[in-house]
């Protein structure tokens, strides 16, 4: 696949990632002279959304919203392999197609993120799009107000992928979970929920000689304060890990530096190796394999965290240049990304400065006790959103965390086990409404069986049935109904509340 040419430049030490030197309209006119305009940006991103689904519907025959899974996905493109001779052309298709979007459009898209003053969050550890980062995506939008990602699709066509096993499998797989989305691009959120801009990160690894420096420079910062701080070159970590072997693995696994795909932070060296050594031969090329797990153990370890610390890198510059605080939803990149923050570097602290109660609340929003946020419905969170009941949310969830000792506000297991207690004793809370409702609805359907009873009795004198049956029965019928409307409609409610969603969804 093609690289996509991006222009990279540096201002005041940061970079800004521009795929133009002037940003293009999408109407005729500047979009950013001095104010964000969202309706413009929603037609760039309905754009995009269009460009995926067009391919998608291409190439499966179906849209992405009528399968449950991608497994599902996977086997529909095995079934129909023999109608899929034009699949070559598709891919090429809609790398044309979001080339001219990138060209025209695609810094405007990267400023809009930046200048957006909003509660925002961007996601990172990582340039996938899979359905742990679709839920996660799903969960932080009840809290903020927009989650920006970064395109997971454009990785693909910046440089040769060639290390990689299944790569237009995975393209088809980022873009089948983007498109679960496609019913959040809505233009009639004041905020978009989700914006997918280009973040051009693979780009600028391989052409823009600042970001080469400043990741080979935290590479070896990681090192130089978890191993050894006489480490001081990249040069300096081969020697150390030569030189002082079993120092190097002791310090390694000490700090949990090195942690293989898939497996959560704690094996020692030997299981990590065993691990990652298998998670290679299935994700990466055969050629790939023979050239680098054939190295030395210490210098596969050594390769092996650098490419854990490259997402790492981008992840703080985005979130230092787009203002936004960081999101992480696998355990072993929040892992890493934690490690980086601690380091006691200058250039880093400047970066991480982000807000702590924000990254508390995103914690504990991805934490396996809230797993089933992610049973909700988009339609209902598209409900949610319009009602703004996500500023509440914030509102409420900052408060509590407000409310918690001040000591206690960087141990991110505390603010999150907190936060889930809270947000469970809101949806019992919820319950309990629920239940006094049809409490309150009860009492009424009672009197007004008892006053209907009451009727039927004096309708059995004939001397005053007349007079009284028709009247009293259908006075008492009609109240019954009156009662049950109302106890829907108040039912219905609560029902639609972001508490009322919640408690569906867990009791899926």
């Amino acid at each position: 696949m093609a690289f996509l040419l991006c222009v990279a430049f540096s201002v005041k030490g940061g970079m800004r990632r521009l795929g133009c030197c002037v940003a293009h309209t999408l109407t005729g006119r500047y979009i950013f002279g001095g104010y964000v305009d969202a309706r413009e940006l929603y037609k760039y991103q309905t754009t995009y959304l269009d460009i995926l689904n067009d391919f998608f519907v291409k190439l499966v025959g179906k849209c992405a919203t009528s399968f449950r899974s991608f497994d599902s996905v996977h086997q529909e493109m095995k079934q129909n392999v023999h109608s899929m001779a034009s699949g070559d052309n598709y891919f090429a298709d809609l790398e044309a197609n979001l080339r001219a979007l990138y060209s025209q459009h695609g810094s405007a898209a990267f400023q809009f993120a930046q200048e957006l003053n909003a509660c925002k969050l961007v996601l990172g550890g990582s340039s996938r799009f899979y359905e742990t980062q679709l839920n996660a995506t799903k969960r932080s939008i009840l809290f903020s107000d927009t989650v920006l990602i970064p395109d997971p699709v454009l990785p693909y066509f910046e440089r040769d992928r060639g290390e990689e096993k299944f790569i237009y499998i995975n393209i088809v797989k980022a873009i089948f979970y983007v498109l679960q989305m496609k019913e959040l691009n809505d233009n009639s959120f004041d905020l978009l929920p989700f914006f997918i801009f280009p973040s051009w990160e693979k780009s600028l690894e391989e052409h823009d000689t600042h970001t080469q420096e400043q990741i080979s420079q935290l590479v070896v910062d990681v090192f130089n304060h978890y191993v050894d701080s006489g480490i001081q070159s990249g040069e300096d970590i081969v020697e150390y890990s030569q030189k002082y072997e079993q120092d190097f693995y002791d310090k390694i696994e000490k700090s949990q530096l090195f942690v293989a795909p898939g497996r959560n932070p704690g094996d020692r060296v030997p299981i990590a190796m065993g691990h990652y050594r298998t998670e290679m031969l299935k994700s990466r090329s055969s050629q790939w394999c023979d050239e680098h797990l054939r190295m030395p153990q210490q210098a596969i370890i050594v390769n092996a965290i650098c490419e854990r610390i490259a997402p790492q890198f981008h992840l703080l510059e985005n979130s230092d240049e787009l203002k936004s605080n960081p999101l992480l939803c696998i355990d072993s990149q929040a892992h890493y990304y934690k490690l980086v923050c601690s380091m006691k570097n200058s250039q880093i602290s400047k970066l991480a400065a982000f807000d702590g109660q924000t990254s508390g609340i995103v914690h504990a929003l991805n934490n396996s006790r809230l797993d089933f946020l992610s049973n909700i419905e988009f339609n209902q969170m598209v409900a949610i959103r319009q009602s703004n009941e996500n500023v509440d949310f914030r509102k409420q969830l900052r408060e509590l965390v407000g409310t918690l000792p001040s000591t206690k506000l960087d141990d991110l297991e505390y603010v999150s086990g907190e936060v889930c207690s809270y947000i469970e004793s809101l949806i019992s809370k919820h319950h309990k409404e629920i239940e006094t409702i049809k409490a309150k609805y009860q009492a009424k359907h009672k009197q007004t069986a008892f006053i209907g009873s009451a009727s039927l009795t004096v309708a059995m004198f004939s001397v005053l049935a007349p007079f009284v049956t028709g009247v009293g029965l259908m006075a008492t019928g009609g109240k019954y109904i009156n009662d049950k409307i109302e106890e829907k409609n108040e039912l219905k409610q609560a029902s639609h509340s972001l508490m009322g969603v919640m408690s569906l969804a867990k009791s899926q």
